[in-house]
Protein backbone atom coordinates (compact mmCIF):
# COMPACT_ATOMS: atom_id res chain seq x y z
CA UNK A 1 0.00 0.00 0.00
CA UNK A 2 3.02 2.27 0.47
CA UNK A 3 3.48 1.99 -3.29
CA UNK A 4 -0.08 3.05 -4.05
CA UNK A 5 -1.63 -0.38 -4.33
CA UNK A 6 -5.25 -1.11 -3.48
CA UNK A 7 -5.81 -4.49 -1.83
CA UNK A 8 -9.14 -6.33 -1.63
CA UNK A 9 -9.57 -9.48 0.45
CA UNK A 10 -12.81 -11.37 -0.09
CA UNK A 11 -14.33 -14.85 0.10
CA UNK A 12 -17.35 -16.73 -1.16
CA UNK A 13 -18.35 -17.60 2.40
CA UNK A 14 -17.29 -16.97 5.96
CA UNK A 15 -15.92 -19.14 8.73
CA UNK A 16 -17.92 -22.25 9.50
CA UNK A 17 -15.70 -24.47 11.59
CA UNK A 18 -16.62 -26.43 14.69
CA UNK A 19 -15.62 -29.67 16.37
CA UNK A 20 -19.13 -31.10 16.32
CA UNK A 21 -20.68 -32.67 13.24
CA UNK A 22 -24.36 -31.95 12.87
CA UNK A 23 -25.84 -32.97 9.56
CA UNK A 24 -28.78 -30.85 8.41
CA UNK A 25 -32.10 -32.36 7.40
CA UNK A 26 -31.87 -30.46 4.13
CA UNK A 27 -29.11 -28.61 2.30
CA UNK A 28 -26.29 -31.14 2.63
CA UNK A 29 -23.87 -30.48 -0.25
CA UNK A 30 -22.38 -33.94 -0.51
CA UNK A 31 -25.24 -36.10 -1.71
CA UNK A 32 -28.99 -36.61 -1.92
CA UNK A 33 -31.12 -35.01 0.79
CA UNK A 34 -33.46 -37.97 1.07
CA UNK A 35 -34.80 -38.03 4.65
CA UNK A 36 -37.30 -35.17 4.52
CA UNK A 37 -38.21 -35.76 0.88
CA UNK A 38 -38.85 -39.44 1.68
CA UNK A 39 -41.06 -38.52 4.64
CA UNK A 40 -43.04 -36.18 2.42
CA UNK A 41 -43.42 -38.89 -0.21
CA UNK A 42 -41.51 -37.26 -3.07
CA UNK A 43 -38.24 -39.22 -2.98
CA UNK A 44 -39.11 -42.87 -2.41
CA UNK A 45 -36.32 -45.03 -1.00
CA UNK A 46 -36.21 -48.77 -1.49
CA UNK A 47 -36.68 -50.86 1.65
CA UNK A 48 -35.16 -54.10 2.91
CA UNK A 49 -37.18 -57.10 4.06
CA UNK A 50 -37.70 -55.43 7.45
CA UNK A 51 -38.94 -52.18 5.97
CA UNK A 52 -35.77 -50.24 6.70
CA UNK A 53 -34.78 -47.66 4.05
CA UNK A 54 -31.87 -48.48 1.79
CA UNK A 55 -29.45 -46.01 0.22
CA UNK A 56 -31.15 -46.47 -3.12
CA UNK A 57 -33.92 -44.46 -4.78
CA UNK A 58 -36.96 -46.12 -6.31
CA UNK A 59 -37.18 -43.97 -9.44
CA UNK A 60 -40.42 -45.61 -10.53
CA UNK A 61 -42.17 -43.92 -7.58
CA UNK A 62 -40.04 -40.79 -7.09
CA UNK A 63 -41.55 -37.50 -8.27
CA UNK A 64 -38.83 -35.14 -7.01
CA UNK A 65 -35.34 -35.32 -5.56
CA UNK A 66 -33.28 -32.85 -3.53
CA UNK A 67 -29.73 -33.16 -4.80
CA UNK A 68 -26.64 -31.61 -3.25
CA UNK A 69 -26.95 -28.09 -1.91
CA UNK A 70 -30.30 -26.36 -2.10
CA UNK A 71 -31.77 -27.66 -5.36
CA UNK A 72 -34.87 -29.80 -5.89
CA UNK A 73 -35.46 -31.40 -9.26
CA UNK A 74 -38.79 -32.68 -10.54
CA UNK A 75 -38.43 -36.20 -11.99
CA UNK A 76 -39.77 -35.04 -15.32
CA UNK A 77 -40.71 -37.18 -18.29
CA UNK A 78 -38.72 -36.38 -21.42
CA UNK A 79 -35.94 -34.67 -19.44
CA UNK A 80 -34.85 -37.14 -16.80
CA UNK A 81 -33.80 -40.70 -17.56
CA UNK A 82 -36.38 -42.24 -15.24
CA UNK A 83 -38.87 -39.36 -15.36
CA UNK A 84 -42.45 -40.13 -14.31
CA UNK A 85 -43.97 -36.64 -13.88
CA UNK A 86 -45.97 -35.29 -16.81
CA UNK A 87 -44.65 -31.80 -17.72
CA UNK A 88 -48.26 -30.58 -17.62
CA UNK A 89 -48.31 -31.34 -13.87
CA UNK A 90 -44.94 -29.75 -13.07
CA UNK A 91 -46.23 -26.36 -11.87
CA UNK A 92 -48.83 -27.89 -9.56
CA UNK A 93 -46.29 -30.33 -8.11
CA UNK A 94 -43.79 -27.54 -7.45
CA UNK A 95 -46.47 -25.62 -5.58
CA UNK A 96 -47.28 -28.64 -3.41
CA UNK A 97 -43.61 -29.33 -2.62
CA UNK A 98 -43.02 -25.71 -1.60
CA UNK A 99 -46.08 -25.77 0.67
CA UNK A 100 -44.99 -29.04 2.27
CA UNK A 101 -41.50 -27.73 2.90
CA UNK A 102 -42.87 -24.67 4.68
CA UNK A 103 -45.13 -26.88 6.80
CA UNK A 104 -42.40 -29.38 7.72
CA UNK A 105 -41.08 -29.23 11.31
CA UNK A 106 -38.09 -30.91 12.90
CA UNK A 107 -38.17 -32.87 16.16
CA UNK A 108 -38.08 -29.58 18.10
CA UNK A 109 -41.14 -28.30 16.26
CA UNK A 110 -39.14 -25.73 14.28
CA UNK A 111 -39.53 -24.94 10.59
CA UNK A 112 -36.38 -25.96 8.72
CA UNK A 113 -36.96 -24.09 5.46
CA UNK A 114 -36.81 -20.31 5.37
CA UNK A 115 -37.43 -19.65 1.67
CA UNK A 116 -38.47 -21.91 -1.21
CA UNK A 117 -39.29 -20.75 -4.73
CA UNK A 118 -39.47 -21.83 -8.33
CA UNK A 119 -36.47 -21.59 -10.62
CA UNK A 120 -37.75 -18.50 -12.45
CA UNK A 121 -38.51 -16.74 -9.16
CA UNK A 122 -35.05 -17.49 -7.77
CA UNK A 123 -33.56 -15.43 -10.61
CA UNK A 124 -34.12 -12.43 -8.34
CA UNK A 125 -31.56 -13.95 -5.96
CA UNK A 126 -29.12 -14.97 -8.68
CA UNK A 127 -30.23 -18.61 -8.79
CA UNK A 128 -31.93 -19.73 -12.00
CA UNK A 129 -31.34 -21.35 -15.36
CA UNK A 130 -30.83 -24.90 -16.56
CA UNK A 131 -28.09 -25.70 -14.06
CA UNK A 132 -30.28 -24.82 -11.08
CA UNK A 133 -33.07 -26.97 -9.68
CA UNK A 134 -36.75 -26.59 -10.49
CA UNK A 135 -37.14 -25.43 -6.87
CA UNK A 136 -34.48 -23.54 -4.92
CA UNK A 137 -34.69 -23.49 -1.12
CA UNK A 138 -32.74 -22.02 1.77
CA UNK A 139 -32.63 -23.36 5.32
CA UNK A 140 -33.98 -21.39 8.25
CA UNK A 141 -31.46 -19.53 10.36
CA UNK A 142 -29.76 -21.89 12.79
CA UNK A 143 -30.53 -24.90 10.59
CA UNK A 144 -27.62 -24.23 8.26
CA UNK A 145 -24.04 -25.43 8.41
CA UNK A 146 -22.49 -24.68 5.00
CA UNK A 147 -22.39 -21.90 2.42
CA UNK A 148 -25.18 -22.18 -0.10
CA UNK A 149 -27.79 -23.83 2.11
CA UNK A 150 -28.98 -20.56 3.65
CA UNK A 151 -29.01 -16.81 3.29
CA UNK A 152 -25.52 -15.36 3.71
CA UNK A 153 -26.67 -13.12 6.57
CA UNK A 154 -27.64 -16.07 8.79
CA UNK A 155 -25.77 -17.61 11.68
CA UNK A 156 -25.71 -21.40 11.68
CA UNK A 157 -25.14 -24.35 13.98
CA UNK A 158 -23.12 -23.48 17.10
CA UNK A 159 -23.18 -19.72 16.27
CA UNK A 160 -21.05 -20.15 13.14
CA UNK A 161 -21.52 -17.88 10.15
CA UNK A 162 -21.39 -18.14 6.38
CA UNK A 163 -21.38 -14.39 5.84
CA UNK A 164 -18.69 -13.58 3.23
CA UNK A 165 -15.60 -11.57 4.08
CA UNK A 166 -14.85 -8.25 2.37
CA UNK A 167 -11.88 -6.13 3.41
CA UNK A 168 -10.40 -3.38 1.26
CA UNK A 169 -7.59 -0.91 1.85
CA UNK A 170 -5.29 1.38 -0.09
CA UNK A 171 -5.46 3.99 -2.79
CA UNK A 172 -8.93 5.37 -3.55
CA UNK A 173 -10.57 3.98 -0.40
CA UNK A 174 -11.74 5.51 2.86
CA UNK A 175 -9.75 4.70 5.99
CA UNK A 176 -11.25 2.99 9.06
CA UNK A 177 -14.67 2.89 7.42
CA UNK A 178 -17.38 0.25 7.83
CA UNK A 179 -20.32 0.16 5.44
CA UNK A 180 -23.76 -1.25 6.19
CA UNK A 181 -24.16 -2.23 2.56
CA UNK A 182 -24.42 -5.94 1.82
CA UNK A 183 -21.51 -6.49 -0.58
CA UNK A 184 -22.06 -9.36 -2.99
CA UNK A 185 -19.52 -11.35 -4.99
CA UNK A 186 -20.84 -9.79 -8.20
CA UNK A 187 -19.97 -6.34 -6.80
CA UNK A 188 -16.24 -7.07 -6.55
CA UNK A 189 -15.38 -6.91 -10.28
CA UNK A 190 -17.13 -3.58 -10.97
CA UNK A 191 -15.55 -2.10 -7.83
CA UNK A 192 -12.09 -3.08 -9.06
CA UNK A 193 -12.92 -1.72 -12.52
CA UNK A 194 -13.84 1.71 -11.15
CA UNK A 195 -10.74 1.86 -8.96
CA UNK A 196 -8.61 0.85 -11.95
CA UNK A 197 -10.17 3.45 -14.21
CA UNK A 198 -11.46 0.92 -16.75
CA UNK A 199 -14.97 0.10 -17.93
CA UNK A 200 -16.99 -2.49 -16.04
CA UNK A 201 -17.33 -5.97 -17.57
CA UNK A 202 -19.87 -6.05 -20.41
CA UNK A 203 -22.05 -8.68 -18.71
CA UNK A 204 -21.59 -7.26 -15.21
CA UNK A 205 -24.50 -7.99 -12.86
CA UNK A 206 -23.15 -6.20 -9.81
CA UNK A 207 -22.48 -2.58 -8.94
CA UNK A 208 -19.44 -0.70 -7.60
CA UNK A 209 -19.31 -0.34 -3.82
CA UNK A 210 -19.31 3.46 -3.99
CA UNK A 211 -19.69 3.75 -0.22
CA UNK A 212 -16.06 2.79 0.38
CA UNK A 213 -14.52 5.18 -2.19
CA UNK A 214 -12.84 8.32 -0.82
CA UNK A 215 -14.11 10.41 -3.70
CA UNK A 216 -16.99 10.42 -6.16
CA UNK A 217 -16.48 8.80 -9.54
Amino acid sequence: MDEGWTIIVTSDHGLLVNEEEHFPLMGDPFGINAVVMDELGYTVLKRDENGNPLHEIDWSKTTAVASRGNHIWINLKGRNKYGIVDPANKYELEDKIISDLYNYRNEDGKRIISVAMRNKEAALLGMSGEECGDIIYWNSEGMNRIHGDSMSTYTGYFDTTVSPIFIAAGAGLKESFVTDRVIRQVDVAPTIAVLGGVRMPKQCEGAPVYQIFNEEF
